[in-house]
């Protein structure tokens, strides 16, 4: 009788898979993982019960598949595991903290409905995108060097630490009400990033060194404000640019004597400078990667900025 019902636990426990055998030496490690025998799975129960920190950091996992049965964490950090490309939390509503600093290789992760998250640190990955809409929570966040074109902080009234430094922004909205109790805020080297939305533009406190931002970004608490600088810029510069898409040589044709056309990569990062004359100039962009640029055009503190392709 004593055999049959050690049988038949066994036949009805629950397993969960953990493929990547990084990811789950380190939850036998950690004691989270009962069997010290690798084995692909974890029972389901000691995923689900386990709570507290997860601390997985610098392990070569490359694959988080079964996070989603940890449910009762309250952080995790993933931070320096190069190999990881994509991570979905949306099943741990206890987390507090979420920090993957130095995973190059992640270029998404799925944090909605996360509400009692109050930190994320993700500097130095490769993130293309992050929607934090539903955190209402969070007060720190760092994405210093990814590759966000847009990012939406509206809805995060208790943000006080913001670094976005280094991104390929077009589109950042810090209108949250909350703009009076930053301490830190960091969208510099983002080249294309013309507006940086804020409650009150004319704020005397939104300079360095607490607020800093693209020396050719501009402060705006409106659609309409930005607009018109949009307008005006595009109304003073005389620039063109041929061919585009380009192979070697970009010709770049100026109507004024004194003026620089930069070349940034998709990071922020400038990779090119070319002091122009009047008329048409010869730009070598045969050293360039395949791939999407900005073009920078800047001539009596007049800027335009237009989008290069090079095949």
């Amino acid at each position: 009788m004593i055999l049959f019902f050690g049988f038949c636990s066994l036949t009805f426990a629950q397993y969960t898979s953990i493929p990547d055998i990084y990811f789950e030496q380190q939850l036998i490690n950690d004691g989270i993982d009962s069997n010290t025998i690798i084995d692909g799975q974890i029972l389901t129960s000691e995923a689900n019960n386990y709570s507290g920190a997860l601390d997985i950091a610098n392990s070569g996992i490359s694959d988080l598949t079964g996070i989603e049965a940890f449910f009762n964490i309250t952080s995790i950090n993933f931070n320096y595991n190069t190999g990881i490309t994509s991570v979905d939390l949306t099943n741990s509503p206890l987390l507090t903290s979420i920090t993957g600093t130095g995973c190059s290789g992640l270029t998404s992760i799925n944090v909605t409905g996360l509400v009692n998250v109050t930190e994320m640190q993700f500097a130095n990955a490769s993130l293309l995108s992050l929607d934090v809409t539903t955190n209402t929570a969070l007060e720190t966040l760092n994405i210093r060097k990814n590759s966000v074109t847009s990012l939406d902080l509206s809805q995060n009234g208790m943000l006080t630490s913001v670094n976005v430094k280094q991104n390929g922004l077009t589109f950042l909205d810090m209108r949250n009400g909350n703009n009076t109790n930053v301490t830190l805020f960091n969208a510099d080297t983002n080249p294309a990033l013309q507006c940086v939305f804020v409650d009150d533009a004319s704020d005397p406190n939104l300079v360095p060194p607490v607020w800093i931002k693209d020396n050719l970004s501009t402060y705006v608490s409106s659609e309409a404000e930005c607009n018109t600088l949009s307008l005006n810029s595009i109304n003073e510069v005389s620039f063109d640019m041929y061919p585009n898409p380009v192979n070697n040589t970009l010709y770049v044709s100026s109507k004024s004597s004194h003026a620089v056309v930069q070349i940034y990569n998709i990071t922020g990062k400038v990779i090119l400078t070319k002091t122009l004359t009047q008329g048409e100039n010869v730009v070598n962009v045969s050293a360039l990667s395949s791939g999407v640029y900005l073009a920078r055009f800047i001539s009596d503190n007049k800027v335009d900025t237009k989008k290069l392709i090079i095949k």
